[in-house]
């Protein structure tokens, strides 16, 4: 019954929140100006993931190591193979030119870094702080080219800061607070199962903690503002692994198990790469059939997962 109400209670949270939260930064952005990629990929990127940080780091100090780091790398497959694809599915992204030159690269780059890091086994201090200088220089990078970016061309609404900041901060505390409902309704009932840590970090928790990208992308394809829909996840893989996996490092040595680099990192490097291609190639668009191979993906290594769920 207990695990019962944590997954319904938090399911009902993330969703409501979800749909305010995308309201609350769309507007904040579009009436001081913000181009919809920034919106999408600092705004909500990284309020997105404040749950993977959450969530990670105090994994990485409770000794979790299995749970911190493919906590990490399963969301960013769940955010590109399942969010991404769902969106894709309700409607046609089309891609803004600076996510296909800039944030989609930065994604693959900030993937080729992680998986060399993991490669010797571990995310030491050294691998933390080069993770955290790396999302400093892109930062950086992103927020100086704004004034070249698209601003949005729809009417802007009456400027409302403290307002439309007040809804968000609402709507991310109940984003927040039903991801941690999820996830804790989740990882007992996996455990009661015996399911070992590193497929329960991977997938459910990795699922807990990419629900409010997903609540924030299907309230944003079906509200029509379709860049941050992507903006949101490419913005919350880079904060997944430049920042929050950063954060964990330094925070404390952690070994990664052998599965990791074998399996998940490679998955999480081609769904990395896949969006940019097809951006290219598709004249900056993913449609319904890029949407369904995607989700196709997902369950694949779902099953995968499930296969390989004891030890």
């Amino acid at each position: 019954m207990e695990i019962a109400f944590y997954l319904v209670v938090g399911f009902i949270l993330l969703w409501r929140g979800g749909d305010l939260l995308v309201d609350g930064a769309d507007a904040f952005a579009r009436s001081h100006g913000v181009p919809p990629t920034i919106a999408g990929v600092f705004i909500l990127g990284f309020g997105t993931s404040m749950p993977e940080l959450a969530v990670t780091l105090l994994s990485a100090l409770d000794g979790e190591a299995e749970i911190a780091v493919t906590n990490v790398v399963g969301s960013n497959i769940a955010n590109v193979a399942l969010v991404l694809g769902f969106a894709a599915v309700l409607a046609v992204l089309h891609v803004n030119r600076f996510l296909v030159r800039v944030e989609m690269p930065v994604c693959i780059l900030a993937s080729v870094l992680a998986f060399v890091l993991v490669l010797d086994g571990a995310v030491t201090r050294l691998d933390g702080f080069i993770l955290l200088g790396a999302f400093l220089l892109y930062a950086g990078f992103a927020l100086g080219t704004v004034r070249h970016r698209d601003v949005d061309s729809a009417e802007p609404p009456p400027k409302r800061a403290w307002f439309d900041l007040g809804k968000s901060a609402f709507a991310l505390g109940a984003v927040l607070g039903g991801a941690e409902l999820f996830k804790t309704g989740s990882v007992q009932l996996a455990e009661s199962f015996g399911i070992s840590r590193v497929v329960i970090g991977s997938t459910l928790v990795a699922f807990a903690t990419s629900l409010p990208e997903l609540a924030t992308a299907i309230a944003a394809a079906r509200a029509r503002k379709l860049d941050l829909v992507v903006g949101n996840v490419i913005g919350s893989n880079i904060f997944n692994l430049l920042l929050v996996l950063g954060v964990a490092g330094v925070a404390v040595n952690q070994p990664v198990d052998p599965r990791v680099g074998g399996v998940l990192l490679p998955l999480m490097l081609a769904l990395a790469i896949v969006p940019f291609v097809l951006s290219w190639t598709n004249k900056a668009t993913l449609g319904r059939k890029t949407g369904i191979a995607l989700l196709a993906s997902y369950v694949a290594f779902l099953v995968y997962s499930v296969i390989n769920a004891q030890g």
